[in-house]
């Protein structure tokens, strides 16, 4: 869909500037007009704004959406006067065009689900199913109160996950940048020194002085190589879905990481699945809905195989049991809550285990971390140091006083 940058008035005289996703030009002035404003100039955008990276909507978003819908369902306020109200106070973002198109359907007839299902990279398949079941049910309110609780417990958990990745992110550019200055700014300067003494040069210091000579060489060849491996693998990555399957199992198998991500990726998933059951879908449909949810392919496929086995007349337990993809503990949980018809109760104590489990392994691998990574840092610069400073110190000790 275009993109247009506006400039419009409103009858105070009051001038406002934007950026919008439209059809055409017309439909930009009708928006405007909705919000009583006249458009005074406008222009279509290109290059960068089509980046998808300028049209992600944020959790945080999300979060505020769902808080308003709520309350506007406990007011008994109109949804479509609601919404005009929450785009009028919107900032300029990619979220307020969605909300206009929104808007835009919800006038036109089109469910409120309907409406949301058109925008799929704002609204998941989760998102859209339970809105769906909240119309169904007229459980609007409760259903939105859900999400948003589901959104913030999901936003803290990947507040403590980015911590884990954070920290090592850090202590690697730190080991770069190090290396860098040794590299190209002191090794050089030294082995100029080295030769012009004409003294012996220790191995470690020959070493690099051959390693920083290399990379000085055959930098912008390395630069060219790196690039083409990266657009390689990044269209290796779009057009092979098995490739795409083997590097999430690979990811799910790190130390410390990978078990946080999977922990994180199933707390996810159930307590989403959870919402869903609670909401009326029936155990297939649900869990197609939130197939997708766990943002891991591998993971992804052994849901799937799960409502493989579900849909041939298996348990829900037997089938997760068969796909080996929880601990008994939970599996227990599970059973139980389906032999008792207390499934979307057993799935919310599976959430809370998982989610408590993956805040435990990001404290624990963050204490194991820390002190490891500074040990390699401290290690690395010890070793570059040494071979930058040892002829120094020989250059020193030939000084006759």
């Amino acid at each position: 869909m275009p993109y247009y940058r506006y400039k419009a008035g409103d009858l105070a005289g009051h001038q406002a500037s934007g950026e919008m996703y439209a059809a055409n030009e017309v439909d930009v002035e009708l928006r405007l007009r909705q919000m009583g404003l006249v458009l005074i100039r406008l222009r279509a955008q290109t290059g960068l704004r089509w980046l998808p990276w300028r049209r992600r909507v944020t959790r945080r978003e999300l979060i505020g959406f769902c808080f308003h819908i709520q309350q506007l369902a406990r007011a008994g306020v109109p949804l479509l006067d609601g919404l005009r109200d929450l785009i009028a106070v919107t900032g300029k973002s990619h979220f307020r065009d969605v909300l206009s198109l929104v808007a835009d359907d919800l006038e036109g007839g089109k469910l409120l689900s309907e409406a949301l299902a058109a925008h799929p990279r704002a609204f998941d398949e989760v998102f859209v199913a339970l809105v769906q079941a909240a119309e169904a049910s007229d459980q609007l309110s409760y259903v939105f109160a859900q999400l948003e609780e589901r959104l913030k417990a999901q936003e803290e958990l990947e507040a403590e996950f980015a911590r884990l990745l954070i920290y090592p992110a850090v202590v690697a550019l730190a080991v770069l940048a190090a290396a860098g200055v040794l590299l190209f700014y002191l090794t050089p300067r030294l082995a100029l020194l080295v030769h012009s003494l004409n003294m012996p040069v220790p191995a470690v210091t020959r070493w690099l002085m051959t390693l920083s000579l290399g990379l000085r060489d055959h930098l912008p060849w390395l630069v060219v190589v790196l690039a083409a491996l990266g657009l390689a693998g990044a269209l290796a990555w779009r057009r092979m879905a098995s490739l795409r399957d083997t590097l999430d199992s690979l990811w799910l198998r790190l130390p410390a990481i990978g078990e946080a991500a999977r922990k994180r990726a199933l707390a996810r998933f159930t307590s989403l699945l959870a919402l869903l059951t609670q909401s009326g879908l029936n155990i297939l449909e649900a869990l197609s809905a939130c197939e997708h949810s766990v943002g891991n392919r591998h993971l992804a496929r052994r849901i799937a195989q799960a409502g493989q086995l579900i849909a041939a007349g298996e348990t829900v337990s037997a089938s997760f049991r068969d796909i080996d993809l929880f601990p008994p503990l939970v599996l227990r949980m599970i059973h139980t809550g389906e032999r008792s018809g207390a499934l979307a109760e057993a799935l919310n104590n599976a959430a809370w285990f998982f989610a408590r489990d993956a805040r435990e392994t990001v404290a624990r691998a963050l204490k194991l971390l820390e002190p490891a990574l500074a040990l390699l840092l401290g290690g690395l610069l010890a070793f570059l140091l040494l071979a930058v400073f040892l002829p120094v110190y020989q250059i020193i000790g030939e000084i006759r006083l």
